[in-house]
């Protein structure tokens, strides 16, 4: 029976739940253990797509669904599709020529039920080495196309955007705000690379649909059977920003930047620190359940 005063527990991975190595720690895998064990749903809602997030999904014995790519798809725990937001064909199209036509490889995140790939990488430049590092280490499947117009599936991708150092990117950023404004969603901020999780040097520009995030996809799950209020999450990035706002409990750890601490209700320990842990025996668990 859930003791708690809380239904549902939203939960991001990078710099929340996982260290910056990637990792989750004994004592950030025991407190969700316990939070699951008093009845609360477990929702993880991650800027990682499915099949980035499944090794870790398996590591902590999650059965529940997973909202990924930034809120853009909804899956049960084995991958299969509940529901997908995409980004419009023309949107895809304007981003990529964009990216390309200033030197980098365009990387379109595709919806893998109904793809042979993960990805389709557009251009001809060199893949940025956290590219590399990043599709490698999760043996990710890619697709690799010179052109826009040779993409095998248009009409299926989930995100658009592109990997580089952060004063490559700027440009391409500030110039791309103002033409999608209004018609899509965009989000430039630090990449998990191999030495760390937050506040690297390399980039990631990521465009959405333009009503994409993970609180509108966490609503379509839940519907009206929950009240907010009954809802607690925690996270750290510019993506869990709509969950913090409209959540009931808004969480945010320690090595979040200032604009999304200044969305928290409270404020965790550090993610290497195991800052999950502490906020939830501070925060979700109860007295009893201490002892």
């Amino acid at each position: 029976m859930n003791k708690l005063q809380w239904d549902v527990l939203v939960l991001d991975l990078d710099g929340t739940l996982l260290c910056s190595q990637g990792a989750v720690s004994d004592q950030n895998l025991h407190a969700l253990d316990v939070v699951r064990d008093h009845g609360v749903e477990v929702v993880v809602a991650t800027g990682r797509c499915f099949a980035e997030s499944k090794h870790i999904l398996e590591t902590i014995n999650h059965t529940g669904v997973c909202i990924s790519a930034g809120g853009s798809q909804l899956t049960d725990h084995h991958g299969n599709v509940i529901a997908r937001d995409g980004v419009d064909v023309s949107i895809v199209s304007e981003v990529t020529k964009k990216v390309v036509e200033c030197g980098h490889r365009s990387l379109l995140l595709k919806d893998a039920s109904t793809c042979d790939a993960q990805y389709v990488l557009v251009g001809d430049a060199a893949l940025h080495e956290a590219s590399t590092w990043w599709f490698d280490s999760h043996e990710i499947s890619i697709v690799e196309v010179n052109t826009f117009e040779e993409d095998p599936w248009p009409e299926h991708t989930m995100r658009v955007g592109a990997v580089a150092s952060e004063s490559c990117l700027i440009p391409i950023a500030n110039e791309l705000k103002i033409s999608l404004e209004g018609r899509a969603k965009m989000q430039h901020w630090s990449a998990v690379t191999c030495s760390e999780a937050i506040g690297s040097s390399t980039h990631l520009l990521e465009v959405f649909g333009s009503q994409v995030n993970k609180w509108t996809m966490l609503k379509r799950h839940l519907g009206d059977v929950i009240d907010n209020v009954r809802i607690a999450a925690i996270g750290d990035g510019l993506n869990d920003v709509e969950v913090l706002q409209e959540a009931g409990l808004s969480i945010v750890m320690e090595n979040a930047n200032e604009h999304v601490q200044q969305h928290a209700d409270v404020l965790a320990g550090h993610h290497d620190e195991h800052g999950f842990a502490e906020a939830m025996r501070r925060w979700i668990i109860p007295v009893e359940s201490k002892r």
